[in-house]
This record gives structure tokens, sequence and C-alpha cells, in this order.
């Protein structure tokens, strides 16, 4: 396979996978706008449930005392 042949099925794949949940590129991943090396670590799971539904972060001690 060359790398011409490479190049366009990569683009297909990006084409398709087309989503405002998640975005992906080489070196960063972002949910929701959100990176996800501030997310992990900081957020619980109900708060992480909350973002995944509602697309954003909870108020602050909704689901944590402050």
């Amino acid at each position: 396979m060359t790398n011409d042949s490479e190049d366009k099925s990569a683009s297909k794949v990006e084409d398709w996978w087309s989503t405002q949940i998640i975005d992906m590129k080489p070196g960063e991943i972002r949910y929701r706008g959100y990176a996800i090396e501030d997310l992990i670590g900081n957020i619980g799971f109900a708060e992480m449930i909350w973002l995944m539904i509602r697309g954003e972060l909870p108020a602050k001690g909704l689901f944590r005392p402050t």
C-alpha cells in the first residue's frame, strides 16, 4: 500500500467518524470540549455521567461537597 492510498483511507475514516462528543487528534483527546487529562482524576463518576448526558459539567457541590 502506498502512502497516497493510506492518506485517502484515513481521510475517509475521518469524514465518517465525526462527532460533537469527542474530538481525537494525535496527542489530543477532548471530550465535550474538555481535555481528557483535565477530567481524569478531577471529576467523579456521577459528574462524568452528567457531562456525557448534559454536555456540561455540573455546578460545583452538586455531587460533592465543596
